[in-house]
């Protein structure tokens, strides 16, 4: 691993050896991911606060590694700890400058393609791989409620009285879905 970066399989056995108390797993797993934690933070943010939101999820994330389970992978629950950090800072950049939040703007969760970059489309390609996976573990009604609310398969035609029954199910497919994404099992 010294003149490569890891695939997906050594970076979740290195955070598994974090998670049991190697120190040693550390190094090789902070130079792995905040390539990718600073590379996510710079879509979303200004490019003079990524690195501080890339460190502040890191930090989490090290300060949280002994809840990640050995067997679960890294990359989703990762992944969910830099949202969330950019979340914050995104948040609180819009309420310290007093920019109102929109109920509704039109616009998708669906990571934003910047196709003439090819980092961005690499990790882009990477969040939805991370995605997947999480979703993969989801039993089968959860995994189609979460298909069907990315629009990767067609809704049902619900009826008025089973509307309610249907956002439940969505409801609780969401719910399963952040348990995956934090390295807990489902």
């Amino acid at each position: 691993m010294a003149n490569r970066a890891p695939n997906e399989a050594e970076l979740d056995a290195l955070m598994a050896r974090l998670a049991e108390g190697d120190r040693s797993a550390f190094d090789p797993l902070f130079s792995a991911l905040r390539p990718r934690a600073v590379r996510v933070a710079r879509m979303r943010v200004d490019p003079q606060r990524a690195d501080d939101v890339a460190q502040t999820a890191l930090l989490k994330v090290f300060a949280r590694a002994s809840e990640f389970e050995a067997g679960r992978p890294v990359l989703p629950w990762f992944y969910a700890i830099v949202a969330n950090e950019i979340r914050a800072v995104t948040r609180g950049k819009l309420l310290r400058s007093q920019v109102p939040l929109e109920a509704d703007d039109g616009r998708t969760h669906e990571i934003e393609d910047r196709s003439e970059d090819p980092e961005a489309r690499a990790i882009a390609r990477e969040l939805e791989v991370a995605l997947d996976r999480a979703i993969d573990t989801l039993d089968p009604r959860s995994a189609e409620a979460i298909a069907m609310m990315l629009g990767r398969t067609d809704r049902p035609t619900v009826e008025a009285s089973a509307s309610t029954a249907f956002r439940k199910r969505v409801s609780r497919a969401y719910a399963r879905l952040r348990l995956a994404l934090s390295g807990a099992r489902p």
